[in-house]
């Protein structure tokens, strides 16, 4: 029994080992885990001799799928594609809306930051974004880059085209923690294909934008280049004007060929091995079954409409053909035909009719990237977002890739 009164000597050797047993079978009760505080002690060592410090040692994790998991762990990137619906600075909408508030302005840019964070995309590709030149649009995507940064924390760079047709240009938010713009080039001052050569050459309505980037892996640091290529179609928008009456269908059809010609040329190596991944996305305004849709995917091109084509077009501009008028096709949509998604009525809603307008579209050799798990072939970690509904009248698109 101690005398409280005297100091009593420490004991050398029983008491501390005592301590040390307590203190591993405390680490053992609350990790659960295997986890030990291990000491280093040297049974000689006397009271006053300086011991090799407590050390903590791990054993190594073991990274366990579950069912349906993926065993690459998380993935690599997440890319989204979102029309903004007529987005600027409250400076550039307000012109154009005498009706638009502030409070209103702050709403939509806290909902489309809603939108973005609920998937936490890495690359954003964004189509409808008002300025009369660069400088104005990449002003209204600081607005929208600001506000992920006050919700995330992340910083986003900006790239845009030049703006075109309606004051209106396309554009990029590409996360700063996850990857790297190496290039960008506009696809400005390219002359069209002509589905009538006596027709006059026309220009794309919007600028397409193609941006290279360079991505670490989170599981193993290897680095994958990757090119994003943005696009936004001629809309239907005074369609009557059209002399075809099909609402600038052969316009959009003429852009798909072109965007696919050049994809054929610049992205061969993409469309022939998975050593670069490609991803196509934006706003076709057109339905997944018109012919602008397949001319852009490859199955069908412009000269299947031509004088002597073996292809015509219903009224609704879907592609009545002869048989066997299909070619491969080059690119292949991860909405589509994913069977999560396919059963969605849409990405755009007018008059209470959907149609697929927003599109995601990989080459075959890229597809195996977006896989849910590397077994599960054609079933792709793709979706659709269409809360908060107020942000846009398109609804957000999204792939995750892992590699």
């Amino acid at each position: 029994m101690w005398n409280l009164g005297t100091r009593q000597p420490r004991q050398s050797g029983g008491f501390s080992r005592t301590i040390l047993l307590l203190l591993i079978v405390l680490c053992v009760c609350r990790s659960g885990s295997l986890s030990l505080l291990v000491a280093q002690e040297d049974p000689t060592s006397q009271e006053g001799t300086e011991r090799e410090p407590v050390r903590e040692v791990h054993r190594p994790k073991l990274i366990m799928a579950q069912s349906g998991g993926d065993t690459r762990g998380p993935a690599d990137l997440t890319v989204c594609s979102q029309n903004l619906k007529l987005f600027g600075t409250y400076a550039v909408v307000k012109a154009r809306d005498s009706k638009y508030s502030i409070k209103k302005h702050r709403s939509k840019v806290e909902d489309l930051v809603a939108r973005f964070t609920s998937q936490r995309c890495d690359v954003i590709g964004v189509q409808e974004v008002l300025g009369k030149n660069e400088e104005e649009s990449k002003a209204a995507l600081k607005e929208l880059a600001e506000e992920l940064r006050f919700r995330t924390n992340r910083l986003y760079e900006i790239r845009v085209a030049p703006p075109a047709e309606g004051k209106m240009t396309l554009g990029f938010l590409v996360a700063r923690d996850r990857a790297e713009i190496t290039n960008a080039l506009a696809y400005s001052r390219v002359e069209l294909p002509r589905i009538n050569k006596k027709q006059r050459p026309r220009l794309f309505s919007r600028t397409p934008l193609e941006i290279q980037l360079a991505v670490n892996s989170r599981s193993d640091g290897s680095t994958r280049v990757l090119s994003v290529i943005n696009f936004h179609l001629k809309s239907k928008r005074g369609g009557e004007g059209d002399p075809t009456g099909l609402e600038w269908e052969t316009y959009r059809m003429e852009m798909a060929e072109a965007l696919r010609r050049i994809i054929e040329i610049r992205h061969a190596n993409a469309l022939a091995s998975p050593s670069s991944i490609l991803i196509v996305l934006g706003d076709r305004n057109s339905h997944f079954d018109v012919a602008s849709a397949r001319i852009l995917e490859g199955a069908l091109t412009l000269a299947s409409f031509g004088e002597n084509g073996p292809c015509r077009l219903s009224k609704r501009a879907v592609p009545l053909c002869q048989v066997a008028a299909d070619q491969p096709r080059k690119l292949f949509s991860v909405l589509t035909s994913n069977p999560a998604t396919q059963s969605l009525p849409g990405t755009f809603s007018y008059r209470g009719e959907y149609s697929w307008l927003d599109e995601i579209l990989m080459p075959s050799e890229s597809l195996s990237f977006a896989w849910l798990t590397p077994q599960s072939e054609g079933k792709y970690d793709s979706g659709v977002v269409y809360k908060p509904e107020n942000a846009s009248d398109h609804a957000l698109v999204y792939v995750r890739l892992n590699w």
